[in-house]
């Protein structure tokens, strides 16, 4: 029995290790208790947010998409400083500050390199600062699932499952952009002016009140004896309310844009006074075009279908109804001859009868 004392012991010595092994692995993966949040700083308070991606070692992303808050706007201050979509940078914001941590996956170097959330090797790095100061950086790597990715805050080990995914954080500047920064609320449009590459151009206008629906169009300009298609002018008040820009080119022309020879030119006045012209031209390739708006700085551009209401308004009777057509009577069809009518077999001629000589 006591030959066997120092096996057992050795034993027992073995297990308490594992156990201990154990037991730190344990504790290196849950520091932090389940459902707390991932980032430690509240990150409400930012003014600036960059967002970029993917890395790899060897191999930077290419330029961040730069958000910046001035006066309580938010501006892509990568794309011109053109006004950043509220909508989207809210949910951003909103987001992330609500992200928690959950059980962690890994926390090892190797398993941070696998998931793609090193810090020199991910899909999407996105950092918040306030004053120019860090608040929080976030490494977002491979997909975890539907709308979800596995990603690590900088300066901690541990990998989670997040409900973020990379995809809803695009890294192309203009996708950042107010797209209805142009529109124009239909009911405060009261006259549009549009002229076309043809150049003779016709002005639409009527009542508008806030006290009330705004009053029929009329039209000046049309061709002697046509009229204003009322369904043509409602297409092209929607169109002015519900354009969406696709993305910014920047404040100073390019001679590819063709705006010196602009396919369609519209003077939109709203109530109270207010005017803004919209400059539209074709480049010389691609499918797409270029608008200019009188009230802002930059030229965007809109893709085809957007474009198509307002180019076909400054068509040659492009708001005008189409003239109908003088009803046309067929011509009579010539009364068909009269069949002959059938012999009664009792008064057809008897059949001759062939004589033969005896």
């Amino acid at each position: 029995m006591r030959s066997r004392i120092p096996t057992l012991a050795a034993l027992l010595g073995v297990q308490l290790l594992i156990a201990g092994a154990l037991l730190m692995r344990h504790e290196a993966l849950s520091t932090t208790p389940p459902n707390a949040p991932f980032l430690t700083k509240a990150i409400g308070t930012s003014d600036r947010i960059l967002i970029d991606g993917p890395a790899m070692p060897g191999r930077s992303g290419a330029a961040p998409v730069e958000l910046l808050e001035r006066n309580g706007t938010w501006v892509v201050h990568s794309a011109y400083d053109v006004p950043a979509s509220k909508t989207r940078v809210s949910a951003l914001l909103r987001q992330f500050g609500g992200l928690r941590r959950g059980v962690p996956v890994a926390n090892t170097k190797d398993a941070r390199a696998r998931f793609k959330v090193a810090a020199d090797h991910y899909d999407r790095r996105v950092r918040f600062a306030h004053g120019g100061r860090a608040i929080a950086t976030v490494y977002l790597g491979d997909s975890a699932g539907l709308r979800k990715s596995y990603g690590r805050a900088a300066g901690d080990r541990a990998i989670y499952t997040l409900g973020v995914a990379t995809y809803d954080l695009p890294v192309k500047s203009g996708t950042w952009i107010d797209a209805k920064l142009l529109q124009i609320p239909s009911d405060e449009i009261a006259e549009i002016d549009v002229h076309g590459a043809h150049g003779a151009g016709v002005a639409l206008t009527r009542t508008v009140s806030a006290k009330q629906a705004p009053g029929p169009w009329q039209a000046t300009g049309l061709a002697p004896g046509r009229a204003l298609d009322a369904a043509k002018a409602g297409a092209l008040v929607r169109a002015i309310d519900e354009l969406r820009v696709a993305d910014v080119l920047g404040e100073q022309a390019s001679p590819d844009w063709q705006t010196g020879a602009p396919q369609a030119t519209l003077t939109i006045g709203r109530q109270g006074g207010t005017t803004a012209t919209w400059t539209l031209s074709k480049p010389k390739t691609g499918d797409r075009y270029v608008l200019k708006s009188s009230s802002e700085p930059w030229y965007f551009t809109i893709d085809s279908a957007t474009a198509q209401p307002l180019v076909d308004a400054a068509e040659p009777d492009g708001l005008a109804e189409v003239p109908s057509r003088p009803a046309t009577h067929p011509a009579h069809p010539a009364h068909p001859a009269h069949p002959a009518h059938p012999v009664h077999p009792a008064h057809a001629a008897p059949p001759h009868r062939k004589v033969t000589a005896n």
